[in-house]
């Protein structure tokens, strides 16, 4: 037999033994090893989208300190940093004309005071006047009776009318008199009012609790009423004012939660939108906002930078699973089910979807033990091995 044929038929052997080697014996099914899977409980839950804004802080209320003299500053009581309260004083101007014009004042005063009519319903010398005129308007009547009577003539009777004339004279004048000197009283007293209230002025004190936050002035430097010599600002709450889009500012509402993250601090808070503008400002053709947060502490100092996340729409109550469990395959998309050791796809409907969730409208029911790790491995009817639960939020 020539060499190549034996060798052949040598080769042919060993190819028939090897296969028939490989082969399980009849009957006996491949086994596959079960892949690795964490898995959750489809529940219910929210899903909402967000967007994040930037805004500088500011305190929530900036109150300017003004002069109401053109006086020269003698005393600076506070500086910069300090807490104030209302009416504590910050700067003393000049005063002493000023307090010579309280003396000027208290003097007229008790000069008016001196001119007063007792303080009874009736003065001695307005009662004197007005029975002087009684007694006269009497005597007129009595004359003219007598002159009726033709007892007396023309000229007495004309004599006792210009005695009641003149009684009737005097007795207003006396009231007159007493008017002015109370009208010279109260103008007195309204002299001394204005001269102590300008003494007042002289100390400028705060119209606000809060903390300075700027002293432009120093002693020896003269300012005026329309001068602003310090700005105090309250610092228990600050806001920020934000700029929406068209396409967000229809899901805003007034009293929404929002997290403020403060960049300087490293630190996020919890805020609360209180101003959505009804119509976007002309410059910018955005619709201004305004968040509010507490400041407890006063860690948070105007001037910092934050950003701010707001919800602009959300679903509750509804089958919510994490994003990540979701495949892609062509136009479908599918999540894994596990079900007796054994995962089976099921095509899903997302309906609101974020970066981290996403709401199912279709596909899954409440409970569904849904793949959550380990689903780029599987298909369908593949046996699995569960080695992590938990609910799918």
């Amino acid at each position: 037999m020539p060499k190549p044929y034996i060798t052949l038929v040598v080769v042919a052997m060993l190819m028939a033994v090897l296969i028939i080697g490989c082969q399980s014996p009849a009957g006996e099914e491949q086994t596959v090893k079960p892949v690795a899977v964490e898995v959750a409980s489809v529940a219910r839950g929210e899903v909402n989208t967000k967007t994040i804004l930037s805004g500088q802080i500011t305190a929530e209320t900036e109150v300017p300190v003004l002069s109401k003299l053109p006086l020269q500053v003698v005393a600076v009581k506070v500086k910069v940093g300090d807490q104030v309260e209302v009416g504590q004083a910050l700067l003393q101007l000049d005063n002493k004309d000023l307090q010579e014009q309280v003396w000027q004042a208290e003097a007229g005063l008790k000069v008016a005071e001196a001119g007063l009519p007792p303080a009874q319903e009736e003065s001695p010398g307005a009662a004197g006047a007005r029975l002087a005129y009684e007694s006269a308007a009497s005597d007129l009547e009595r004359m003219q009776f007598l002159k009726e009577e033709g007892v007396i003539s023309e000229q007495t009777l004309e004599q006792a009318r210009a005695r009641a004339a003149g009684a009737a004279a005097q007795y207003q004048a006396t009231l007159d008199q007493e008017k002015m000197a109370t009208a010279r009283y109260e103008q007195a007293q309204s002299a001394l009012r204005l001269a102590r209230s300008q003494l007042d002025n002289a100390t400028i004190t705060a119209p606000v609790a809060g903390i300075v936050a700027s002293l432009p002035v120093e002693v020896g430097q003269m300012v005026s009423p329309s001068m602003p010599v310090a700005n105090i600002v309250n610092m228990d709450q600050v806001k920020i004012s934000l700029n929406a889009t068209e396409k967000d500012v229809s899901h805003l509402q007034v009293g929404q939660e929002v997290k403020v993250r403060v960049l300087s601090l490293d630190r996020e808070f919890k805020g609360e939108l209180s101003m959505v503008a009804p119509a976007a400002d002309a410059r910018t053709k955005g619709f201004p906002l305004e968040v509010t947060l507490s400041n407890d502490g006063h860690l948070i100092k105007p001037g910092m930078f934050a950003e701010v996340e707001l919800k602009t729409k959300a679903v509750s109550d509804v089958l919510a699973i994490p994003r990540l469990a979701i495949m892609q395959e062509g136009s479908r998309q599918v999540v894994y089910i596990v079900t007796d050791d054994k995962a089976y796809a099921r095509e899903i409907v997302v309906g609101l979807i974020n970066d981290e969730m996403a709401q199912v409208t279709s596909g899954l029911n409440e409970g569904d033990l849904l793949v959550v790790k380990g689903q780029e491995y599987l298909r369908d009817g593949m046996p699995v091995s569960v080695v992590a639960g938990g609910e799918a939020q």
